[in-house]
């Protein structure tokens, strides 16, 4: 998996350049990549989060595990019912904070780490809700009404970019350029591409796969032979778990809800598994820098 990372955000730039130069409009070719890099790696590198802090778990701490993992997504479940807005506003922070952490993953951050982690993600994300604000509204005027914060889009990329950019001058050297360049050409594109289309691009190639990468390289002094193979069988069954209930609870709800509702519902499944693993994955970083 040397070079998968590499390969990867090419592939998801080639993705949203074809959209933008063939497929403009077509919900189509959104759907089928959307879809696709979900089930590929999006829901995936979640998978195995009970293997990245104990390699070797037993089933007495696989089971101690579940009741932690399922206890923190009925807790935050809870919050989603009584408080949505403030449910809302909790998976945009730990989201932002979760993808930034992920472009750092072989850096070491010394100074004002977490808050470099939020500023990044915190641009990619506004660049993917504002770059297709309508939809956006559309989607959260279930919970909140934000047709008043379009104005403002252009100020807070602008802003979240440039204050990323400062924190990642002061701890970053010779690597600063590289990944300044990136993040700017990615938010550029991310921009342009309808919401839906962006986000699975941004979450499959520039979070989920070097996620992935990191843990297959923790994991592969306690894989078989055959180690590719042998992480694909580890991340199987907690993905089919994971796909096969939001499928589930999606058709449920299917004849109950209007399309944009369903999104809504769906990004909320998403939080729940979310919240957990944001916890692990995190421990599980701050292990491999220490």
């Amino acid at each position: 998996m040397k070079n998968i990372e590499i390969i990867g955000k090419i592939f998801g730039l080639s993705l949203g350049l074809t959209y933008l130069l063939f497929f403009q409009g077509n919900e189509l070719y959104e759907w089928i990549c959307f879809i696709s890099i979900l089930i590929l790696v999006g829901i995936p590198h979640g998978a195995i989060d009970h293997l990245l802090l104990s390699p070797e778990i037993n089933k007495e701490k696989l089971f101690k595990f579940i009741v932690k993992y399922l206890a923190i997504i009925v807790v935050y479940l809870a919050v989603w019912m009584i408080f949505p807005k403030w449910a809302l506003f909790a998976f945009i922070l730990m989201s932002a904070y979760h993808f930034g952490q992920s472009h750092f993953i072989k850096f070491r951050i010394k100074k004002f780490e977490r808050l470099t982690y939020l500023s990044l993600g915190l641009f990619f994300l506004s660049t993917i809700l504002w770059g297709d604000f309508e939809y956006t509204t559309s989607i959260l005027s279930n919970i909140i009404e934000v047709s008043f914060l379009e104005n403002y889009g252009f100020l807070f990329i602008l802003l979240t970019f440039s204050f990323s950019t400062i924190l990642i001058l002061i701890n970053l050297q010779k690597e600063a350029f590289g990944l300044l360049l990136e993040s700017m050409c990615l938010g550029i594109l991310l921009y342009y591409l309808p919401l839906l289309l962006g986000f699975i691009i941004y979450f499959g190639f520039w979070h989920s796969l070097p996620s992935m990468k990191e843990e297959f390289e923790a994991l592969e002094n306690y894989l078989k032979v055959d180690k590719l193979k042998g992480f694909i069988k580890k991340l199987l069954p907690f993905t089919l778990i994971s796909l096969t209930g939001i499928s589930v609870i999606l058709i449920i709800f299917s004849k109950m809800m209007n399309p944009d509702q369903l999104t809504l519902l769906f990004f909320v499944l998403v939080s729940l598994i979310s919240a957990p693993h944001i916890w692990y994955m995190n421990m599980f970083l701050d292990t491999r820098k220490g």
